[in-house]
């Protein structure tokens, strides 16, 4: 007599065969419809956000505003500008966009707004512009012509030209720095930035611009009230002009709004995003 299976045998072969087809079930309503090509943006919808740095300064002058993008899951690109000539500058930050695929925000301080002006023109990838203090042209316009009615920086008396006077690069006295570029931070925090601080081609001031990109799309600008550089005047009249909806930081100095209100300012870009998320 041919002997029967036993329950021990039985019950982990049925077991495994109703696991089998339970399994191959679930995969099959997973996979129903679904295309296994991700596109390179799948993993996320939002833009990348690159910051520009103006003069007398380098990239690490928004540490603490990437430190708090990054936190909140964007990707920041911060170009290194040479401040040796606008053509230049433009050229370095359109690179730089070049090698990001998808939406950006180009956000810009002081003279980095003359150059993303420039780097933003003919591009369709720009979804908006988020200024601190910066310097917004029209074509044709430049440093100086921009701050023609304003009142001019005392600054502007305290350079240390590294060659002919008002016709080479040019630093900030330090014993002036923290007295006009950062006057609401500690002389600690003014320290560190104005030993990162790097000359600006003095004949960038009279460059005019070329054209520019930030016709038509969305802004935000946040007016330092207590700026010695630029005045702040000057500030919301370049904001009015470009349509840009206005924050104001009514105690920062130049540089304060990315540095000792880097919470805020992070916000504004934030929002900026948010408003202008592809629907």
């Amino acid at each position: 007599m041919q002997s029967q299976p036993t329950p021990e045998t039985t019950t982990p072969r049925r077991h495994r065969r109703r696991i089998a087809a339970l399994g191959a079930a679930v995969l099959a309503v997973l996979t129903a419809g679904v295309s296994l090509t991700v596109p390179a943006e799948a993993h996320t919808t939002k833009p990348t956000i690159v910051l520009v740095h103006g003069a007398w300064a380098d990239s690490t002058s928004w540490d603490k505003v990437t430190r708090q993008l990054k936190d909140d899951g964007y990707r920041t690109v911060t170009p290194e500008l040479g401040l040796t000539s606008v053509a230049e500058d433009v050229a370095i930050v359109s690179s730089a966009l070049n090698k990001i695929s998808g939406r950006k925000v180009l956000v810009s301080h002081s003279y980095g707004g003359i150059v993303t002006a420039g780097a933003s023109h003919g591009r369709t990838d720009i979804s908006a512009f988020v200024y601190a203090a910066a310097l917004v042209p029209d074509e044709g316009d430049s440093i100086a012509s921009l701050g023609a009615d304003f009142i001019p920086s005392e600054a502007f008396g305290h350079l240390i030209f590294t060659g002919e006077p008002f016709a080479s690069p040019a630093f900030i006295d330090p014993a002036f720095f923290h007295q006009y570029f950062a006057q609401d931070l500690s002389k600690r925090q003014a320290a560190v930035l104005n030993a990162a601080q790097r000359p600006l081609n003095f004949s960038i001031v009279g460059t005019p611009s070329g054209p520019v990109g930030w016709h038509n799309v969305p802004s935000w600008y946040a007016v330092s009230g207590q700026d010695r550089m630029i005045d702040p005047a000057e500030e919301r009249s370049m904001a009015a002009h470009v349509g840009a909806t206005v924050v104001e930081f009514p105690t920062a100095s130049h540089v304060g709004g990315i540095t000792r209100l880097a919470s805020r300012f992070t916000e504004l870009i934030e929002h900026a995003v948010r408003s202008t998320r592809v629907r």
